[in-house]
């Protein structure tokens, strides 16, 4: 097998065998299609503009008149057949194989734990549906807890579905952290937004063992220590040691002054004097650790950036299934690792991912999966690291004559 394969190799054929591998929904016995069958129409509701199941295969019908392809409505009652936890469990061993063929067992990685609301428009009362943030237009949805890798590598290594439960923050951040830790990566620092500045994610991360960056939330006894040191030394960045009660942990606050602060302006969001984090990290030199935090936090919105990707991969329903929305969710985290892992050796946008997936299967539909071009995704990364070695090997070389 040769370099100029990985151009011609099929991306449909890839995600299909990384997700099949573990088959992440179990068909009923009188299931007249395939796993391949509903994943097909899945993608491509995924990676096209016919972005809901049921667009998707009415448009892969129109395409192709004489196959025959699955309903909206069979393939959503083919995963309502299933639980969110075996979607779940699925989720995780899939992840477990991109961790290994990506070598990250063994390393230390920054991670960041969050939550991604998906907005819900119908009856509150639906199961799963829980009071998330307003956003367009609705304050209910669908929330999903996850622990992303963040920096040059990015990963989705998690997912815990919040399903209208309570937020109990120390059960998922130890959930999460020792999942992580069980795949054999050990956590550097972990990031989280201000929705954690309280008592008990603090105590958590110290329970645990683990260093974190967060942002803060100012409040009547912050504001009171940061006007003190604003009248001793003016206003400048300062670290000051924080405790929310007696008895509980002791961190550090850091408050970065803001340089875009209008004190002309109402404080509103983006206004505020100081931009505060909370963090346990050891403070060797003050002016270098007010340098080095607000960086390492902007780290953090990695994050974020990944949402915006997962979301180009993003399958509308109007479902009110939790377990049709989970595995919509899911899939969009496996295309966000599928494209990463893909990253960690060629040069590819999540539209470019979607357009080459979208392309195989119109070819697949029209041709079979036998028309196109299948090489196991371990192969794959393997010839991508080969390939990847030798370019840098000619470049030093090119170098050294320079």
């Amino acid at each position: 097998m040769d370099f100029s394969q990985i151009k011609s190799a099929s991306m449909l054929t890839m995600t299909i065998e990384m997700i099949c591998k573990i088959n992440i929904i179990k068909l009923p016995k009188s299931a007249t299609y395939s796993l391949q069958d509903i994943l097909t129409v899945l993608l491509y509701a995924a990676t096209s503009t016919s972005n809901s199941s049921e667009s998707a295969s009415n448009d892969l019908k129109l395409r192709n008149p004489d196959k025959k392809i699955p309903s909206s409505d069979t393939i959503n009652n083919y995963i309502k057949s299933n639980n969110i936890e075996y979607i779940l469990f699925s989720f995780r061993k899939i992840t477990q194989d991109v961790v290994k063929m990506l070598n990250l067992k063994g390393t230390t990685q920054d991670v960041a734990i969050d939550f991604h609301d998906i907005p819900y428009y119908g009856d509150k009362n639906t199961s799963g549906v829980r009071g998330i943030k307003a956003k367009n237009g609705t304050s209910w949805g669908y929330s999903f807890c996850t622990i992303d890798i963040v920096g040059r590598t990015k990963l989705t290594l998690d997912v815990i579905a919040i399903n209208g439960l309570t937020k109990n923050y120390a059960v998922l951040i130890e959930s999460l952290l020792k999942r992580v830790r069980k795949m054999g990566i050990q956590v550097g620092t972990l990031f989280l937004d201000r929705e954690f500045f309280h008592t008990v994610p603090i105590s958590t991360a110290y329970q645990l063992n683990t260093k974190f960056v967060m942002a803060a939330k100012s409040n009547q006894k912050i504001n009171a220590i940061l006007a003190e040191h604003k009248e001793k030394f003016g206003y400048i960045s300062t670290i000051f040691e924080y405790q929310f009660g007696k008895g509980g942990p002791t961190f550090s606050i850091v408050a970065v002054v803001n340089p875009k602060y209008d004190p002309t302006k109402k404080k509103g969001k983006g206004n505020n004097e100081y931009h505060l984090f909370a963090t346990n990290l050891k403070i060797i030199s003050i002016s270098e650790f007010i340098k080095v935090v607000p960086e390492e936090y902007r780290r953090r919105w990695n994050i974020e950036t990944g949402y915006r990707v997962k979301n180009t991969f993003k399958i509308r329903t109007c479902s009110k299934s939790p377990v049709v929305r989970t595995l919509y969710f899911i899939l969009q985290c496996i295309l966000f690792n599928v494209l990463n892992l893909l990253k960690s050796g060629l040069n590819i946008t999540a539209y470019e991912l979607k357009s080459a997936t979208n392309s195989d299967i119109i070819q697949c539909i029209k041709y079979g999966y036998e028309s196109l071009q299948a090489i196991p995704v371990k192969i794959f990364v393997k010839i991508l690291a080969k390939y990847n070695k030798i370019r840098i090997e000619v470049l030093r070389s090119r170098l050294s004559k320079i």
